[in-house]
């Protein structure tokens, strides 16, 4: 990283270029700190009474929760950290006149966010980097403590299980014993549109782990051949199709503790299942790419605004910021509420970019130069 900035300033205005940079990040991680000391207090205060009642031990909770709880919440909060470290440290400089000297010795106005800038797509290249494969790991250990001890619980039902496992294929089951992988009243049907194909119904289905398929007993099987029909019984029946136990209890968060690459995969593989749970998975996969895009986004929009002086100084600007970031988030999940067949994932977690974008376009523009 440091041969990185060397590079860079060699060839600039190194102790101007310097300057930004650092005070730019010293602002990030000074607002970022303040914000997670923030979140583990209140995080604290409502889980303190079963922390105190279920004895949970210091070393463990602040070892295995919290040092994977904080991670999590950095990277969700950075974008708006970011710009808002853009604007405190940028209305500071012109409410303290130091951009008038710069820019009128000859540095040009596009020169002068070049720093911003840089920094800006190297918090955004970080942000990315955490978000698919470093924050996942530590989700997963956070989740992993809260089953533990907060009573937090795996999404699943023990009765009436419904799950599609391809494009064609539906599979019932009426009981499920986690503890024993065992399924009873089980039922799998194969269909072309309306009509059936093959329907196999089974006292029990039992998970063998060893070879990832499923033991079915006392099986009947019915085939369909337009009006006729074939009916045979199978004492004991191997199959595998797309489904595991795990599949049936699902972890909480589940996409935020993958990877990209794990992501990626496992959306391959509800894709094939034709499941209902992809437009979650679809909404996860494009946030990891539009959050740091609107990091820079935001950048922008931060430095336009503060980088003149204003009557109402800076708590005017930042009490501005904190109203757009406030905006910024209430698109996000108004996306995500209105996510349907007319209005995919995509345009759902892109649109606050597409709507920044301009802005920040044309704040620049009118900013003085």
């Amino acid at each position: 990283m440091l041969s990185l900035f060397n590079k860079l300033f060699r060839n600039t205005s190194r102790i101007l270029d310097r300057y930004i940079v650092f005070k730019f990040l010293g602002a990030f991680f000074f607002l970022l700190a303040i914000v997670i000391i923030i979140c583990v207090v209140v995080d604290f205060s409502e889980k303190s009474d079963e922390i105190f009642e279920k004895k949970i031990p210091m070393a463990e909770l602040f070892g295995d929760y919290y040092l994977n709880f904080i991670p999590f919440w950095a990277n969700l909060l950075s974008p708006v950290c970011i710009f808002l470290a853009v604007i405190f440290f940028t209305s500071r400089l012109a409410h303290r006149t130091e951009l008038i000297p710069i820019l009128t010795s000859g540095v040009s106005f596009l020169r002068l966010l070049a720093p911003y800038l840089f920094t800006a797509i190297l918090l955004a290249g970080s942000s990315f980097y955490l978000k698919g494969y470093m924050v996942p790991r530590a989700t997963e250990k956070q989740i992993e403590f809260e089953y533990k001890y907060f009573n937090k619980r795996k999404i699943h039902k023990d009765r009436d299980v419904h799950k599609k496992v391809a494009a064609d294929t539906y599979v019932y089951i009426n009981f499920y014993n986690k503890n024993k992988m065992e399924g009873h009243g089980f039922t799998l049907e194969r269909k072309d549109g309306a009509d059936f194909l093959t329907r196999i119904k089974a006292e029990r289905a039992q998970w063998v782990d060893s070879t990832r398929s499923w033991h079915l007993k006392k099986v009947w099987r019915r085939d369909f051949q337009g009006e006729r029909q074939s009916l045979r019984y199978i004492a004991d029946l191997d199959t595998t199709f797309l489904l595991s136990p795990d599949d049936i209890f699902v972890k909480e968060m589940l996409e935020a503790s993958m990877t990209n690459t794990e992501l990626a995969e496992f959306i391959r593989l509800e894709e094939m299942r034709g499941s209902d749970i992809l437009q979650n998975l679809y909404f996860e996969r494009h946030r990891r790419f539009a959050d740091p895009v609107a990091v820079i986004i935001l950048t922008l929009i931060g430095f336009a605004m503060s980088s003149r002086k204003t009557r109402g100084g800076i708590a005017l600007q930042i009490g501005i910021g904190l109203m757009i970031s406030f905006f910024y988030i209430i698109l996000l999940f108004a996306g995500k509420a209105l996510i349907s067949d007319t209005f995919p994932p995509f345009y759902a977690v892109w649109l606050p970019n597409f709507i920044f974008f301009p802005i920040a376009i044309f704040l620049l523009w009118l900013s003085p130069k």
